[in-house]
């Protein structure tokens, strides 16, 4: 049998052809037509990623694409790649960090140094001396530094005038038997741990005063919370100091904490890494010993601390703690580049500020030279050095050790440039 297609059939088939290719562009699937036909030579990794793009072409409505098909071809006739202008603006630093920038390049090499140091308060002639010739970083008062609270605030008030950088103004200010300024205020602040047996809110509301007591009194940093965790009942330099025996309850009270000394504007530092709850020393006599590997420590530890760092801790103070199991050698954490660099910095991924424990520890000069202290420290990454004995010396023992080339010039530019940048970062976000 034959078929006959009519004339007018084989006319409107043709010029439904032309028509086909001449609009296949507004076709509402082309991205799915074109999509199948890369498939094909594609690898693996890239056509799981197409198929997505099919999905997502098939479930959108022809009208749709059509007419954001409109809206692209009016914003842009012909696909180009984006001005070079454009693509280094997507990659600018903040202003912030150009700021930053021409401040250190503005700085000579003492008056960087300068900036490491954190001093006890001494009187007010040397003080305005450490601020105008060495560029000091900033002062830690104890208890025999606090008077009134109107004598405190001109006096913090008048240092920081003095300064043409801001001054970190300290102090460790915990509650219970570790209070700086809480005689000055009529309602006591308890333990840690008797904070933590009333909850997470009652932490807060306490680390709260705590901040507001201190800005109050011209105080920007406080050493605490700590983050200790008292699992040896023997130790008695933490003991209530913690907020507890359990590392999870630990790292819910560091929190807490945090968050009420930032609510008033404080800078926070956690204490004492890698953990001073499981010693038996007190570094202020004795270089402490932490007796666990690092599987341990990962998993008792470490995990306040981490807690912490993630709630936005400001720093983290190093202990005059050895750790032989973890380091393979008896020397404190804080000269340690495998703590401080690798763990602090690499695997967690912190880019605060990483502080010494006071360096006129006994448990640091007893066993090491005043030299051998700042240049371990330095060396480890440590961007705080706390309370050297002799802060003019310190500055100066740094500096010739850059100069004499002891430390090769780029290493020490390196990590001088890396830490007083971080510096500079916090004190202007303050």
């Amino acid at each position: 049998m034959k078929y006959i297609i009519p004339a007018g059939v084989v006319l409107l088939t043709v010029v439904a052809m032309v028509a086909y290719i001449l609009f296949f562009p507004l076709h509402p699937y082309k991205d799915f037509v074109e999509l199948v036909e890369q498939i094909e030579s594609a690898d693996l990794a890239e056509t799981a990623y197409r198929i997505v793009e099919i999905a997502e072409i098939l479930e959108e409505p022809p009208e749709t694409q059509e007419s954001q098909e409109s809206q692209e071809s009016q914003e842009s006739p012909e696909p180009q790649e984006p001005p070079e202008t454009l693509k280094s603006q997507e990659s600018q630093e903040p202003p912030e960090h150009d700021e930053i920038t021409a401040m250190l390049n503005a700085m000579t090499l003492r008056e960087k140094i300068g900036q490491l140091i954190i001093v006890s308060m001494p009187n007010i002639s040397r003080a305005h001396t450490l601020i105008e010739d060495y560029n000091i970083g900033g002062f830690i008062f104890f208890g025999a530094d606090i008077t009134t609270i109107s004598e405190l605030q001109q006096l913090t008030a008048d240092l920081q005038a003095a300064a043409d950088i801001p001054l970190f103004i300290a102090v460790d200010e915990e509650g219970g038997r570790v209070s700086r300024v809480g005689r000055l205020f009529p309602e006591d602040i308890g333990s840690a741990l008797s904070m933590a047996e009333d909850g997470r809110q009652n932490v807060y509301e306490s680390y709260a005063t705590i901040g507001e007591r201190l800005a109050l009194l011209g105080f920007n940093m406080n050493f605490a919370p700590v983050a200790d965790i008292w699992t040896n009942p023997s130790n008695t330099v933490i003991g209530d100091r913690a907020f507890g025996t359990e590392p999870a309850e630990v790292a819910e009270m560091v929190v807490a904490a945090l968050d009420g000394l930032h609510s008033a504007g404080i800078f926070s530092v956690l204490k004492h890494f890698p953990g001073h709850g499981d010693t038996y020393e007190d570094s202020h006599d004795y270089l402490a010993v932490y007796r666990h590997d690092r599987t341990r420590f990962n998993e008792v530890e470490a995990v306040p601390f981490l807690a912490g760092l993630q709630a936005n801790a400001t720093g983290i103070m190093v202990g005059h703690i050895a750790t032989p199991l973890i380091t393979g050698d008896d020397l404190p954490a804080v000269f340690s580049e495998y703590l401080l660099t690798e763990v602090i910095r690499n695997e967690w991924q912190f880019d605060g500020l990483i502080i010494t424990d006071a360096l006129d520890m006994r448990g640091l000069t007893d066993n090491f030279s005043a030299e051998e202290i700042l240049l371990n420290t330095f060396l480890a990454g440590a961007d705080i050095l706390l309370m050297p004995p002799n802060p003019e010396q310190a500055i100066e023992t740094l500096a010739q050790a850059y100069e004499s080339g002891t430390i090769p010039t780029e290493l020490f530019d390196d990590r001088l440039n890396a830490s007083v940048e971080r510096i500079l970062r916090v004190k202007n976000n303050s």
